[in-house]
């Protein structure tokens, strides 16, 4: 004879094993992970510009603020220079350049190697917010404003659509910067020497003052490269030649990427080259002279308080010399 069991006990196992389930699917869902909502510049906010906090290198941080829970712990490839608690924010400062971040919670885990979708700049605000797991408060934010736009006439059948005003991004200026280098040309194994002082922000301009120190003595008449005179006789010379040269620019410099930075300039430039005769006077040789117009161009690196310099100078195309410049900038 079989045995069957009662009814009555076997709903109460039915019961228990549902309850079972519904707890572990409930607690499956309350471990979720936290995430990252959204992360954008703030080009309106100038706290990392008017309170920088610097480097170890003496550049500017970057300032991301992050709008999450209180326990969140950060760390960076570059490292972090300095982490403030604000009133419904985290203030974290990164170095120039700083691409990764690592976010870490005691509670909900670890996101290695954040990656921001750009390096940060100098002296820039971001945003980045973090959402919780499912079940646990998020930090509540204002909504943003918004225009109501104008009521409709429903009298007509015409829709009037406003344009989407598009926010005006706001940079901060840089600092103003001074530079003064020393200028050194070479040519032929005579070098000149000058001073080049700037003045800029992201763009500025220079002053260029360069000679070789030499002075020639007064001519007697002219000749060419090959050494004949105007009237096509060819005297005979005693070897010596002297040779002076000195340039006076102003121009326009720029920083391009980084501190690379980018100088042009004209102004007026001479050259004068003598050869002797064996009587002792001197002919001017015209073609190893030129005046008139001359103009430069280089590049510039800018490191803590070092400046650097590498360019080339002309005279009227005639006369080329190449260009270095060692001094500081603060």
């Amino acid at each position: 004879m079989k045995r069957h069991l009662p009814k009555h006990r076997t709903a109460p196992r039915l019961i228990l094993f549902l309850y079972l389930l519904c707890t572990l699917g409930t607690g499956g869902t309350l471990a979720q992970d936290f995430s990252v909502r959204s992360f954008r510049m703030l080009p309106n906010d100038i706290t990392a510009y008017i309170a920088p906090v610097r480097d170890l290198n003496d550049e500017a941080c970057a300032l991301v603020k992050v709008v999450g829970d209180k326990d969140f712990a950060f760390s960076s490839p570059l490292g972090i220079a300095k982490r403030k608690n604000d009133v419904g924010e985290i203030w974290i400062y990164l170095p120039k350049g700083s691409v990764m971040l690592t976010i870490k919670h005691p509670q909900w885990g670890v996101w290695r190697d954040y990656r921001f979708p750009q390096p940060l700049e100098s002296r820039m605000t971001y945003e980045l917010v973090l959402a919780s797991p499912v079940g646990h408060s998020q930090p509540k934010k204002l909504p943003p404003l918004t225009l109501r736009p104008p009521k409709l006439d429903t009298s007509t059948s015409q829709a009037v659509t406003l344009p989407d005003p598009s926010p005006r991004i706001y940079r901060p200026h840089e600092r103003i910067h001074y530079l003064g280098l020393l200028n050194v040309g070479f040519r032929q194994g005579h070098p000149s020497a000058g001073l080049r002082l700037a003045l800029m922000r992201r763009h500025g301009a220079y002053l260029l003052g360069q000679t070789d120190f030499r002075s020639t003595p007064g001519t007697q008449g002219e000749c060419d490269s090959e050494g004949r005179m105007d009237d096509g006789t060819t005297p005979y010379y005693s070897g010596r030649t002297k040779e002076g040269r000195w340039t006076l620019m102003a121009g326009g410099i720029h920083r391009l990427i980084g501190e690379c930075c980018l100088y042009e300039g004209v102004g007026y430039g001479r050259r004068t080259t003598v050869w002797q005769r064996y009587d002792g006077s001197w002919l001017r040789n015209k073609d190893y002279t030129c005046r008139g117009l001359c103009a430069e161009v280089g590049g510039l690196y800018r490191f803590q308080r070092i400046a650097i310099s590498v360019g080339v100078l002309t005279i009227q195309g005639k006369y080329w010399e190449g260009t270095v410049g060692v001094g500081i900038h603060f």
